[in-house]
């Protein structure tokens, strides 16, 4: 038997929605086959915020107490003006089991998810497969690519999740369009030694020369992104400790730095999600900003959805029609929510100049002094984002799925 006969879903892409892709098909009872371009997993820090929605997710894998255990619960955030505090935006209120935001570097989330991936033997993990083409025949989906010096491969499965990213060469040989645009914003951001005080709490500057955003990090670390007045180059140029002294206050001069990034930020959405025996997953269905973290968090509740229905569809239980029309729909409503709030967030955030920081300022104020402030809580954990998960979710999928 080749390694194709034994996989009956194909996942490229080892980002950490391939990951979780690969992890959630297998616990359906899937043979999984994980193709990874890389030879090595990604080291940087990235993405840091995990929500309730993904942590529901990951305890369904008895993964959450392993996540918690090595990131830092995000229980609270504090606004704070130019000259004093705006308020405490609370998730302890939130309920359920987990009543915060996970803050954990992507490397370490990604190096979680790959170690059960390591260990499930339900799952093949091929590193250096560079897919460049996926077509359809005979019921069939198909994968192809390099592998370095040793080739091309050619792998078949009945379906296929493709968590390849904005770049997804699935998407792109399928002729899905990606629709969308760059903002015009741009932000660095760098990770330090914690010299603040400020122990768990997230908090957030919104100032006239624009925000300042930190989150504390494990190991005694914290996390600092600024907007930016055009792209700068990272350790090109002292304006990040210039301006975390200018806008928060935080003087981080003879402090250890860890790490530094420049960059841009861009909506894209894909115009199908599903195509035919291929579902897009992550970045490789819609790319947003990362102020907030919801990109990565929607992209583990595309990775749920489509192992769970990529299961039901091998068990021949739902039609293929109905399974792709439901996903579609379902995931484009979820990643058009996420995509609106990281939007408004980032604006909120990016804008400058005394008028609009002052009206800014104003509605924070008022937001997070009234009741609101629960709703305000639920939209920056994720928790009112459409079709979370399937733990919220799955009868609403069953009567669609008439099941």
């Amino acid at each position: 038997m080749t390694e194709a006969d034994i996989a009956d879903i194909i996942v490229v892409g080892a980002g950490p929605v391939g990951l979780l892709a690969a992890l959630l098909s297998a616990q359906h009872g899937l043979h999984v086959l994980l193709l990874e371009q890389t030879e090595l997993r990604d080291s940087r820090s990235r993405a840091v915020g995990v929500t309730p929605p993904s942590l529901e997710i990951l305890e369904g894998l008895g993964l959450a107490g392993a996540f918690i255990d090595q990131g830092v619960a995000v229980r609270s955030a504090e606004a704070h003006g130019r000259r004093r505090r705006l308020g405490i935006l609370d998730f302890s209120g939130l309920g359920g089991d987990f009543p915060f935001v996970l803050s954990i570097p992507q490397q370490r989330t990604s190096a979680l998810l790959e170690q059960a991936v390591l260990v499930n033997p339900s799952i093949r993990f091929l590193r250096g497969h560079r897919v460049t083409g996926c077509c359809e025949a005979k019921e069939r989906v198909t994968v192809s690519g390099k592998r370095g010096a040793a080739g091309d491969f050619r792998f078949e499965a009945q379906y296929v999740l493709a968590c390849d990213g904005g770049r997804s060469a699935v998407r792109e040989s399928l002729g899905i369009p990606f629709e969308g645009a760059p903002y015009r914003h741009t932000f660095l951001m760098g990770d330090y030694q914690d010299c603040t005080g400020w122990g768990e709490k997230a908090l957030f500057f919104l100032t006239p020369r624009g925000s300042v955003e930190s989150f504390p990090l494990p190991g005694g670390k914290r996390r600092f992104v600024l907007s930016t007045p055009h792209f700068i180059e990272a350790y090109t140029t002292g304006y990040l400790q210039a301006e975390l002294l200018r806008r928060s206050g935080v003087d981080v001069a003879g402090v250890r730095q860890y790490w530094e990034s420049g960059f841009g930020v861009q909506r894209f959405t894909a115009k199908w999600f599903c195509r035919g025996r291929v579902f897009l997953c992550g970045d490789a269905a819609h790319l947003m900003t990362p102020v907030g973290g919801q990109n990565m968090n929607t992209g583990f509740a595309d990775a749920e959805l489509a192992a769970w229905f990529s299961a039901l569809l091998i068990a021949g239980r739902i039609p293929a029609h109905l399974a792709a029309r439901v996903y579609d729909r379902a995931r484009k409503k979820a990643a058009g929510a996420a995509l609106r709030r990281a939007q408004m967030t980032m604006l909120a955030g990016a804008s400058g100049g005394t008028l609009w920081s002052a009206l800014r300022n104003l509605a924070a104020l008022l937001l997070l002094k009234t009741p609101l402030r629960s709703a305000l809580a639920r939209f920056f954990s994720m928790q009112s984002i459409p079709c979370r998960n399937l733990r919220v979710s799955r009868k609403w999928f069953e009567r669609k799925l008439r099941l």
